[in-house]
């Protein structure tokens, strides 16, 4: 009996650690803030790095690219997320199907924003469009960038 009870306490701490991190995977936007150490623990070495210049030094960034996505990086953290797919959105979706999924945002001409609840920074989800009406690129940033 007190064995069942063990293995059932250990049961419920392993579905909670996994459903808390089932959670944190789908919102992407909780990488934003993220330092190179934290990075590397959790995605490992880097498939591709390269920089990115800016029109002002300040400006300029290092990408980590993983198959999650890319990482952009200023100073010690991530500010910026290239993702293939984020809040049940993915590249390749039409502006119908990501409105019904997201709600309208703010449109422009190429690209819709979409205000996200930030920590202590402004976040963004930003979301390119093809010439034909469908997702090409998603973006989470920091707004105050």
């Amino acid at each position: 009996m007190k064995k069942a009870i063990c293995c059932k306490g250990l049961l419920f701490c392993f579905l909670l650690s996994t459903a808390a991190g089932f959670a944190q995977a789908h919102d992407p936007s909780q990488l934003i803030g993220t330092t190179l150490s934290e990075l590397v623990d959790r995605y490992g070495i880097p498939k591709n790095v390269y920089a990115v210049r800016g029109t002002e030094i300040w400006q300029d960034d290092v990408v980590f690219v993983y198959d999650s996505g890319e990482f952009f990086i200023f100073g010690n953290r991530v500010w910026q997320l290239k993702l293939r797919s984020a809040f049940n959105v993915k590249e390749g979706d039409t502006k119908a199907s990501v409105a019904r999924t997201l709600g309208e945002g703010r449109s422009f001409e190429g690209y819709t924003l979409y205000q996200l609840p930030g920590k202590a920074w402004p976040l963004m989800l930003r979301i390119n469009w093809d010439k034909s009406g469908r997702a090409a690129e998603i973006y989470i940033y920091r707004s105050d960038f």
